[in-house]
């Protein structure tokens, strides 16, 4: 069985998921499948329907087109993982071979997408009809999935559905990341559809997988616990439908139920372990960490010029003292500045005066991570991954973070 599904955004956060059902029109006007509130979109812009057994989007005599493979086409068929665009919106389109557990997991997608203000879900009247004919409320295969997860299994039929209609979902891309290590965040996260990745970097930057899960697992608890940072980066595998339970709603879940949080830290205990252990075979366990790593260098960090909707905004240059650094990044703290300063979207550039006889060495950097310093006010740090290193500078960098 063969389901198909359109994945878009509407602004910067809100991800959403389109089951095609049947012929599917996208445009300003109220009366279409998929309105989008979008000056560049023609109130009838696009239409998708079916020919010769794939699905085709073809456009509907728009002012600015359907955009695909960086071209204007008045008619294509799509294959899955196509992307075009619609005004300003882009449009991927997905099909999946689905059967048994899988075509339930893609059921849930169909029937959450019908749960509209709910999930931040915008979907057409006759996909929600078409669900309810199904006669399944639209949170009950998240509750199932919920239930497959040993921790929830004190939990009775009331309490996941409190846990469902307070969760979040999220849609992401192949290769997209989901949490950024040392980014803060208590959520946990359950994968509902699709397969993820964990991982870190070694001294030497090289990354280093710890875990793949698959649809029911999840992930996040060591945060939630301990409140620490993020401890490892996950990316997704492929096309990923992940439901996120807030901290809030799964503190009540915890307090209301000293089981789930038992299971919880046996989790985290085991996953701890295989973390660390697979950290020490490469060298990364506090031990031997590099002590050069927390030496005290100055770095000269240049925001770049940056164009904005008002103009082009001007560089602006800091000098600060590396906290962290290796070969893949480096944190650096900065006085006279608050953190929103740092805040940008573009790339910045970076003078790290090395002592000798290494030097001083240049890079391009994309600023990963910004939060204030707890030891003083107006001093931010600043986490960056470079970015177009130049060999010469890489290898004097490594000899010297290998000492």
């Amino acid at each position: 069985m063969k389901q198909c599904y359109l994945a878009f955004e509407i602004g910067s956060m809100q991800k959403t998921i389109y089951p095609l059902l049947g012929p599917t029109t996208i445009g300003r006007a109220a009366d279409n499948t998929i309105t989008l509130p979008d000056p560049m979109t023609s109130r009838n812009h696009a239409r998708l329907v079916i020919a010769d057994g794939k699905w085709v989007v073809e456009d509907l005599g728009s002012a600015n087109g359907i955009i695909f493979g960086g071209q204007r086409v008045e008619r294509v068929a799509l294959s899955s993982g196509d992307i075009f665009e619609v005004g300003g919106v882009s449009f991927r389109y997905v099909e999946k071979e689905i059967s048994g557990k899988s075509k339930q997991l893609f059921e849930t997608v169909q029937i959450l997408a019908t749960a509209g203000d709910d999930l931040d879900f915008h979907v057409a009247e006759e996909t929600k009809e078409a669900a309810a004919e199904q006669s399944i409320p639209w949170s009950q295969r998240l509750q199932e999935a919920v239930a497959a997860i040993p921790f929830f299994s004190p939990l009775d039929g009331d309490e996941r559905k409190k846990l469902a209609d307070a969760a979040t979902l999220h849609v992401f891309n192949a290769g997209e990341i989901i949490i950024r290590e040392e980014d803060p965040g208590r959520s946990i996260y359950v994968i509902l559809d699709g397969k993820i990745r964990v991982f870190t970097r070694d001294n030497h930057g090289e990354e280093l997988e710890l875990a793949v899960l698959g649809a029911s697992q999840f992930f996040g608890e060591m945060s939630f616990l301990t409140g620490k940072l993020r401890s490892g980066s996950v990316a997704a595998v492929d096309t990923s439908v992940i439901v996120e339970l807030s901290y809030t709603s799964m503190r009540k879940v915890v307090k209301e139920h000293p089981t789930v949080k038992k299971v919880l830290v046996e989790y985290y205990q085991e996953r701890s372990g295989n973390t660390a252990e697979k950290r020490g075979e490469k060298g990364m366990d506090e031990g031997k960490r590099d002590s050069r790593q927390k030496d005290r260098v100055s770095v000269k960090l240049v925001i770049l010029p940056q164009t904005t909707p008002t103009g082009e905004a001007k560089a602006s240059s800091w000098k600060g003292v590396s906290v962290d650094f290796a070969e893949s990044g480096i944190v650096v703290r900065v006085s006279g500045a608050s953190p929103k300063t740092f805040l940008v979207q573009g790339e910045v550039s970076l003078e790290i005066d090395l002592p000798e006889p290494w030097g001083e060495i240049r890079t391009l950097g994309t600023i990963r991570r910004v939060k204030s310093a707890q030891t003083a006010k107006e001093m931010t740090m600043v986490g960056i991954e470079y970015a177009g290193m130049a060999e010469a500078d890489a290898k004097k960098l490594k000899d010297y973070l290998s000492g």
